[in-house]
């Protein structure tokens, strides 16, 4: 369950970042770094159609993968420890935040100032969202140069900031369903179930 949980806190992730999407992002690989303890949490793939978010244990190890394909119109979360994977459909152009997130997420968003993290101009939002019933606040820095995704995002006393930011196409792939890994639709439904889809 710990697992499914981190694959899902993956496809909230690339579910929040799409809205932004445009089509015209650069394309570049990077790591997301808790700056208090400088342990990476996440790395990050991104082309103008194609996402990758593979979240780290606390030994660097890969726990959940999610992949999103706007190209293919399908989002993919990866379970590390059954090699196991769920297959959601995906359109963008159909879909609203609220839709894609099943109505688990509504957010309010508001410009809170502008400052420079590791050398890149970054405008700050302080974002409150609700999930599940439960309002949260985390405040995003966004760069242009990494638009959709935040470079800097703030929760709970948590910081974390986009480093190691390598400009260029990644590994194609990273955005593939790799050998060894079964489809698992009994889960994809239990997942649909919690997330109250009809």
């Amino acid at each position: 369950m710990k697992i499914l949980l981190k694959s899902l806190a993956c496809f909230l992730v690339l579910i929040l970042t799409v809205p932004a999407l445009a089509g015209t992002v650069k394309e570049f690989s990077a790591e997301m770094v808790d700056v208090q303890s400088g342990r990476v949490v996440q790395k990050l793939a991104i082309t103008p159609d194609k996402i990758y978010s593979e979240s780290l244990n606390a030994k660097g190890q890969r726990e959940a993968v999610a992949i999103l394909r706007l190209d293919q119109r399908k989002m993919y979360l990866f379970l590390e420890e059954t090699k196991s994977y769920l297959e959601f459909p995906f359109n963008k152009e159909k879909f609203t935040t609220a839709d894609l997130t099943l109505g688990m997420v509504q957010t309010k968003q508001e410009k809170a100032g502008s400052e420079k993290v590791n050398g890149y101009q970054a405008d700050k939002f302080k974002i409150s969202a609700k999930v599940m019933g439960m309002t949260n606040t985390v405040y995003h820095w966004m760069a242009p140069e990494f638009d959709p995704l935040p470079i800097r995002t703030e929760a709970g006393g948590v910081t974390m900031e986009m480093r190691n930011i390598k400009e260029g196409r990644p590994d194609a792939a990273l955005f593939e369903i790799p050998q060894g890994y079964t489809r698992d639709k009994g889960m994809e439904e239990m997942m649909k179930a919690m997330m109250g889809a009809k």
